[in-house]
């Protein structure tokens, strides 16, 4: 296992994939929270990731695709200690001449915003819009710790229990921005309330975070699947697999 991603800024080939993949597939269910903490040992607390951002390098070269065919968020895991976070997410893009090509993000802690005095302001705001803050990022912040494990497992009738492995987006909701060019990819951790009661769906859902290189103000928006701040867009739509995964990927 040699190959898994240790640094920041790897570029992610097939083989690092299937073993980072893997490690996520095969980790103890109660120590999946631990993945997206670290410890700062000064305070002697854990850190929850707040986003997951694309290297300037890994955005040229996904600005170099002419069309996405199909658009696959994976689960991954990476090795590291208590200090460090060891989750990280992997997009697999498959064009339109079925070239593939991997993406790995790495993590961020929630950013520290000084408030002016006299001026309530909201931390982060900048980064995350209020109504996606209070819908499902506000919801990933506050979990227990302790809840963090259940968010990723799936318990449908007659089956045993299920670990999510991906989310699949559909790709024309990305396509309209390749053309002028992104400046930024960021993956965004979320928590769906309205699932969490549920067993038989997952609740952990993450949000696509694009920053165009030009305005987005001639872009369709579709109603429930966008929303989007001054300049930023959020793709809040994808489908778990499992419970939902495709015939074939």
């Amino acid at each position: 296992m040699e190959n898994v991603i240790t640094q920041e800024n790897t570029l992610i080939t097939e083989e690092i994939f299937k073993e980072s993949t893997t490690l996520w597939r095969n980790a103890d269910v109660l120590q999946l929270t631990h993945h997206f903490h670290k410890l700062d040992p000064v305070v002697g607390q854990y850190e929850r990731v707040y986003y997951f951002s694309m290297s300037k390098d890994d955005v040229k070269r996904f600005n170099a695709i002419q069309e996405i065919k199909t658009f696959t968020m994976y689960m991954a895991l990476k090795r590291g200690y208590k200090e460090k976070f060891t989750f990280f997410p992997i997009f697999k893009i498959v064009d339109i001449e079925g070239n593939i090509q991997y993406f790995g993000l790495e993590a961020f802690q929630k950013p520290n915003i000084k408030e002016p005095q006299n001026k309530e302001t909201e931390l982060g705001s900048e980064i995350v819009p209020l109504t996606f803050k209070q819908m499902i990022h506000d919801n990933w912040e506050e979990v227990d710790m302790s809840l963090v494990d259940d968010l990723f497992t799936v318990k449908e009738k007659k089956k045993p229990m299920e670990r999510v492995l991906f989310y699949t987006v559909t790709a024309d909701l990305i396509n309209p921005y390749l053309p002028n060019g992104i400046e930024k990819i960021k993956f965004y951790p979320g928590l769906d309330m309205n699932k969490f009661q549920y067993k038989d769906m997952i609740s952990f859902t993450p949000v696509i975070g694009i920053t165009p290189k030009e305005p987005v103000e001639n872009i369709m928006q579709r109603a429930g699947l966008i929303e989007y701040s001054d300049n930023e867009v959020f793709i809040e739509y994808s489908k778990p697999c499992p419970p939902t995964c495709p015939p074939q990927l």
